[in-house]
């Protein structure tokens, strides 16, 4: 059942108070459905009667009213129908009504415009400088495209987080732009439109692009924390927040989350593919690779933590308060760190865990 504080949703139950004959009457028979709502002047479309009239139930009750005028069937717009049925992918069944209805509130705008506008910059910008600084010694499986100004080394592009240049805040962030290689950059858009664009119909723009932007600079700021030697490039601390915000909203609506054990399994080999070799390379065979582990951490912490946070949520219980606070205090306390971290230490400082076969440039 939704709870009585879900904000979005209580003007269809306050058109079902509308539609009662009196005070003591808490259901509607399903045959004077129709000439209530005329009669009450209640905005609903046709179709929207259609469908609650083509109820099994003889009589229609609140919980009964809000989820068939919210379903896709009740809505006459295809956009509108489609925009729900990406939203469902990731919400659980008793947030439907409130998500629905919450989409609804927000029309068409903004649209689900900011994964996609990112995946696109990160594209252009990639074919931009593999095309307008080509070198055959670089193909475009190893292009780290736009990382260094026509490839030299001892001089890095405007986009690239490279340590010596920390003071250039905005790298904090620009690094998402640069991709080392095709094969990663089509690997982060692929995952990041197939979860991002979901999450974003869901709990729109305002909140995905703070969780987005907040896990590349977090990812960012723990990779110096751990190693301020090593330049950095990808966009995978932001496409690891939107894999662990799903994660967590998951294991939260475990219950309701229709397909759980396949959107867990998905995960989960996502997860452990990624996660259980590196470790294994890091602390077992002890051997070098140029992926930035600390932050993918990063990223995933933010899209866990901060990410249960500021996503949209139907709190029907104080305790799911509770911990939603908890979250952004244990996440705000590992971003203030890592801030202090970043200022504190200073470029090719030792590496925490130092790994004696790795050697790094800036």
């Amino acid at each position: 059942m939704l709870g009585q504080n879900a904000p979005y949703s209580k003007k269809y139950r306050a058109q079902f108070r509308r539609l009662l004959s009196n005070s003591e009457e808490n259901v509607i028979p399903l045959s004077e459905i129709p000439t209530r709502v005329q009669d009450a002047k209640i905005p609903l479309s046709e179709q929207q009667i259609c469908a609650l009239m083509e109820s099994p139930s003889e009589t229609i009750d609140v919980d009964c009213f809000q989820k068939i005028i919210t379903s896709k069937k009740a809505q006459p717009s295809m956009y509108k129908r489609a925009l729900y049925t990406i939203a469902d992918s990731v919400v659980a069944e008793s947030q439907k009504v409130e998500v629905h209805s919450y989409i609804d509130a927000y029309t068409c705008f903004p649209p689900p415009i900011f994964i996609i506008s990112v995946s696109i910059i990160q594209i252009a910008i990639f074919f931009y400088y593999h095309t307008t600084q080509y070198s055959p010694k670089y193909p475009i499986t190893s292009d780290c495209a736009g990382c260094y100004i026509n490839h030299n080394n001892s001089a890095p592009g405007p986009l690239l987080f490279t340590p010596t240049l920390r003071h250039e805040v905005w790298r904090f962030l620009s690094y998402m732009f640069l991709h080392n290689g095709i094969t990663h950059l089509i690997t982060n858009v692929v995952v990041q439109l197939a979860v991002g664009i979901s999450l974003e119909v869901a709990h729109k723009l305002w909140r995905i692009a703070p969780l987005y932007l907040f896990a590349v600079a977090t990812g960012c700021l723990l990779q110096y924390a751990f190693n301020p030697s090593v330049a950095l490039v990808g966009a995978s601390a932001g496409v690891y927040a939107l894999v662990f915000a799903h994660v967590s909203n998951v294991i939260l609506n475990w219950k309701e989350m229709p397909f759980r054990w396949l959107r867990f399994g998905i995960l989960f080999v996502f997860i452990f593919w990624d996660i259980v070799p590196t470790l294994y390379r890091k602390f077992v065979e002890k051997t070098c690779d140029s992926i930035s582990h600390a932050g993918h951490f990063g990223g995933g912490v933010t899209g866990f933590l901060f990410g249960y946070f500021i996503l949209y949520n139907v709190v029907v219980h104080k305790w799911e308060l509770i911990l939603q606070w908890i979250s952004v205090a244990v996440y705000s306390a590992v971003f203030l760190i890592c801030v202090f971290l970043a200022i504190y230490r200073e470029p090719n400082s030792e590496e925490i865990w130092k790994n004696p076969n790795c050697e790094y440039r800036t």
